[in-house]
């Protein structure tokens, strides 16, 4: 908040003019202000009220006005119930290759782990004892890592020259208010919901190329089909896809107890979540861990969709640097359940990190064969330089078994680069 002689002098002062001191008319008198940049800060606009008195030669005739710094007034009022709000955000690309057995390339990409995005988020304490605060979010990202696939050409039956690709737009990613307390807090807005995060609870190494939600990076890839032609399957499509979710939404925070935080959300359109958080030690082990369910509406749903879905993962680190994940997920289809398995071990020292991870899913896809399934293979690493400045190269195959294509294995290796700001 600015001074309030800084503020009107900001405001009022301008060539050909000269400003008298300051005066201060208060309930009880008038004050002159010092001519010192330490003046009071007054900001109760129902009982301050500012006078500029400035001298203004017209002519040869000098003139004499009073200016009431109403407009000033308001300005520092604002200064003084504004929320503090904090600006961040990452640049987040890779530069991947794939191969499927017919088509070979290499691609530009924007991470979608976690994508190039910018944003701003504050808090602010009131005199009733809530918190109130803001998170606006926007990404910005070009050419997505779960978005990008094969281009064919020769009726798709030939090698592609240039891959497919997505052109970058502005979205919002989260944009909610809320208020907090002893009850814990409420948010309302376009946000995370309840089950978000649950399945990636994870504290072994290389998380920016690597997690649960594998197919954030070559998920768009599509299968060849039997005569080696694209085929309209994709890798995203045989994944529960339930890993990230951000929506129009209202959801509940409760306290933190012994590390635990149990949250709720209903979604525009009545889908419903619940979810329970964990990060806590014990003895030489850091823990963290989530679990959740979803409950689709019925009414705004096809049949074929899932009533429900589960999702759970817990991660454990020890003092050594090596460390386990285990995830899962289900959903629970009228016709069949579809369900999928992640593990992951690694290791950590100093600002280096390596780790293995395995994915299995079998039965997901509401327009698929209900006999098919993916199998995912991983090898990564990552080096922390410090300042959030990370760099990163993975290895990943994707085996797949899905009746009308050929199963043949896709191949994705690359780089990646975050800077977060």
């Amino acid at each position: 908040m600015l001074p309030v002689r800084q503020a009107l002098l900001a405001m009022y002062a301008n060539s050909g003019r000269y400003v008298t001191p300051l005066r201060l008319v208060t309930a009880g008198g008038v004050d002159a202000l010092p001519n010192s940049s330490h003046s009071p800060v007054y900001s109760d606009a129902l009982s301050v009220r500012l006078v500029i008195e400035h001298k203004v030669t017209k002519g040869n005739i000098p003139m004499k006005k009073t200016l009431l710094a109403t407009s000033a007034l308001a300005f520092i009022a604002a200064q003084a119930s504004a929320v503090d709000v904090e600006l961040y955000g990452q640049v987040n690309k890779g530069l991947f290759g794939y191969s499927d057995g017919r088509d070979s390339n290499v691609v530009v990409i924007d991470n979608a782990l976690s994508s190039t995005r910018f944003g701003l988020k504050g808090a602010q304490s009131l005199d009733n004892g809530l918190t109130a605060s803001v998170l606006f979010e926007g990404e910005m990202a070009s050419n997505p890592s779960n978005d990008f696939t094969q281009a064919s050409v020769a009726g798709s039956t030939g090698t592609a020259t240039t891959p497919a690709n997505t052109s970058a737009s502005f979205n919002e990613r989260q944009a909610r208010v809320g208020l907090s307390g002893s009850f814990g807090g409420v948010y309302l807005g376009q946000q995370s919901t309840a089950i978000d995060g649950v399945l990636t609870q994870d504290l072994v190494g290389a998380q920016d190329v690597m997690t649960a939600d594998y197919a954030r990076i070559g998920g768009g890839l599509r299968l060849r089909n039997t005569s080696g032609g694209l085929s309209s399957v994709t890798i995203n499509s045989l994944t529960s896809g339930i890993a990230q979710s951000r929506t129009d939404s209202v959801r509940y925070d409760s306290p933190i107890f012994a590390g635990f935080q149990a949250r709720a959300s209903i979604a525009q359109g009545g889908d419903t979540e619940g979810a329970v958080f964990y990060d806590g030690a014990a003895g030489d082990f850091k823990l963290k861990g989530a679990a959740g369910v979803r409950f689709n509406n019925d009414s705004t749903t096809a049949a074929s969709t899932a009533d429900r879905e589960y999702a759970a993962s817990v991660s454990a680190a020890h003092t050594s640097g090596l460390g386990a994940t285990l995830g899962y997920t289900m959903q629970d289809v009228s016709t069949r359940d579809a369900e999928g398995w992640y593990t992951k071990v690694g290791y950590a020292w100093d600002a280096f990190e390596v780790a293995a991870d395995y994915g299995v899913n079998d039965h997901f896809g509401n327009a698929l064969p209900s006999e098919n399934g993916l199998k995912a293979y991983g090898l990564g690493g990552q080096y922390n330089m410090g300042n959030g400045v990370s760099v990163a190269g993975l290895y990943r195959q994707y085996d797949s078994n899905v009746t009308g294509t050929s199963g043949q294995n896709i191949d994705l290796y690359g780089v990646n680069m975050r800077v977060k700001f």
